[in-house]
């Protein structure tokens, strides 16, 4: 925002307040207007049109996440790339990726963006520790540097060993899930994604619609599914609902106490109150579970469920 021409950037109200607030603030240091797309009520996410809408020949900086961490909507970020360059080609366009990578294969030589970040906290690694890619051309923008570095340096420490040795570790097990042994590791590493993403699709399956032996979340009396977009190709693995009879942190202590983590996203967090007030709520329960969950965990999820929506 401080180097590229412009009068406006455009973000989106969903974002996560580490990426909004930043936006709003160097919005409001340079002077420029902060543009904000709507959520959908239905979809969870931001549609293309409604964020593509708010880009001109002015906007100077795409700001917008993959993947909500509330309500686990996809956006389409292939079609708001497209549409954004038809509108202005050279704008600058960054994503947060931390909710999405751990669910489902990220291809940079197909998104024509300038910047993307992901935590390996997400999935199996350590916090403290993140990872951003830079475009060419966003690497060299004036940065805080060591001067006598090149322009597009970034580093200003010595790295850490062993967070590349989490990171390897990491593809390692993603690798395992490949059947082709013989392939490239990037060709290992994308058949395994796409394992896993299916997987979780499955079990985003029965979690809404359930079981022979259990109901799913769709048919639980007591129990609303918020933002529940049929389509499951738009939404990772992640399940806002609520309980007619139990406010969400009450929810959440009552799974806790029966052995199911879960969490709160309520209205007085910070880190919530925008997006939950975009959908017309003041909170929810947030289910998470990865591709290392089964069908017999999912199961024993449901019945928990059924359990407190009769309390």
């Amino acid at each position: 925002m401080k180097n590229i021409t412009g009068t406006n950037v455009v973000t989106t109200v969903l974002e996560h307040p580490s990426s909004y607030d930043s936006s709003e603030h160097f919005a409001a240091t340079t002077g420029k207007e902060l543009r904000v797309a709507p959520s959908d009520m239905l979809t969870g996410g931001c549609e293309v049109d409604a964020i593509c809408d708010l880009i001109d020949e002015n906007t100077c900086l795409l700001n917008v996440m993959y993947a909500s961490n509330i309500s686990g909507a996809i956006m389409d970020i292939p079609a708001i790339v497209k549409k954004a360059r038809s509108i202005k080609p050279d704008i600058y366009i960054t994503v947060d990726a931390v909710q999405h990578a751990p669910h489902a294969v990220m291809d940079l030589s197909e998104l024509d963006i300038d910047g993307v970040n992901f935590a390996p906290y997400k999935f199996f690694g350590v916090r403290g520790f993140g990872v951003a890619w830079l475009s060419d051309r966003l690497s060299v923008l004036p940065h805080a540097r060591l001067t006598q570095k090149p322009e597009n340096f970034w580093g200003l420490g010595s790295d850490a060993p062993a967070q590349y040795a989490m990171i390897s570790s990491i593809l390692d097990y993603v690798c395992s899930f490949a059947d082709n042994k013989n392939g490239t590791r990037r060709e290992q590493f994308v058949e395994g994604m796409t394992k896993l993403e299916l997987q979780e699709r499955a079990l985003l399956h029965y979690m809404l619609e359930g079981t022979a032996d259990v109901p799913g979340l769709r048919h639980i009396e007591g129990v609303t599914v918020y933002n529940d977009n049929p389509d499951l190709t738009r939404r990772d693995l992640i399940l806002a609902i609520g309980f007619n009879n139990l406010t969400p942190t009450q929810a959440t202590a009552e799974y806790v106490k029966r052995g199911i983590v879960v969490f709160d996203r309520v209205d007085t967090s910070l880190y919530s109150v925008r997006m939950l007030h975009s959908f017309g709520l003041k909170g929810i329960v947030r289910v998470s579970p990865l591709h290392c969950h089964n069908l017999d965990e999912v199961e024993t999820y449901l019945k928990v469920t059924q359990e407190l929506a009769k309390l």
